[in-house]
């Protein structure tokens, strides 16, 4: 579950659906992860598939919120039933439709998500040598990340789940993949990230991120 550092209301239980779609400029669904969630405590967080969502449970004093692009819009539920966002060439919210009636830009709230910031900072070794790999270099250095298997297959947990890796940028396919392409000699810095929010669905795990020299 992804804990987001928003303090909120609480989501009440019952409610109803709200039937929610993203559009991009081209009238197509974005080609990028976009999530959504009704801001409480510890929300529970919905990816939208092909543009479309709909999000249960949504009572009309409980606030909306989306996230597309390192930004989260908060919309006040207050009688939602449809909601329709519009994103411009930049995949920025251009216009927002609850209801079939647009809704002014007064009335939601834009917040940067890039308020995430790392855990845990691990500078490089002054002498990487030492280690065969990632999975070596990694291994007891991170409370709460744990790297099982060996030669062939390597599996990070962090905290009992699987985490996002991103090696400079790129997101890889899972840590076995980083592990096969990162040569300790070669790392400047690792990041964990337990509140991923930034990466949107795909960092509700956590996000382990590598930069190399």
């Amino acid at each position: 579950m992804l804990l987001l550092p928003l303090a909120g209301m609480a989501q009440t239980t019952g409610g109803h659906p709200v039937n929610m779609r993203v559009i991009n400029n081209k009238g197509e669904a974005p080609r990028r992860d976009i999530i959504a969630y009704v801001k409480s405590e510890n929300p529970v967080v919905h990816s939208f598939k092909e543009g479309r969502l709909t999000l249960p449970g949504v009572a009309n004093n409980d606030t909306v919120a989306v996230i597309i692009r390192h930004r989260i819009y908060e919309f006040p539920a207050n009688g939602m039933t449809t909601l329709q966002l519009n994103l411009n060439r930049r995949d920025r919210v251009a216009s927002a439709w609850r209801n079939g009636e647009k809704i002014a830009a007064s009335d939601y709230k834009v917040v940067p998500a890039s308020a995430s910031s790392p855990d845990v900072q691990v500078d490089r070794m002054t002498s990487p040598l030492q280690y065969a790999n990632l999975a070596d270099y990694l291994t007891g250095r991170i409370a709460g990340l744990v790297i099982d298997g060996g030669p062939g297959y390597y599996q990070a947990y962090l905290d009992g789940v699987v985490p996002l890796v991103v090696v400079n940028g790129i997101r890889m396919q899972d840590f076995n993949a980083a592990n096969m392409l990162v040569n300790p000699n070669d790392i400047e810095s690792v990041t964990v990230d337990r509140n991923g929010v930034i990466y949107g669905a795909a960092g509700m795990n956590g996000v382990l991120v590598i930069d190399t020299k």
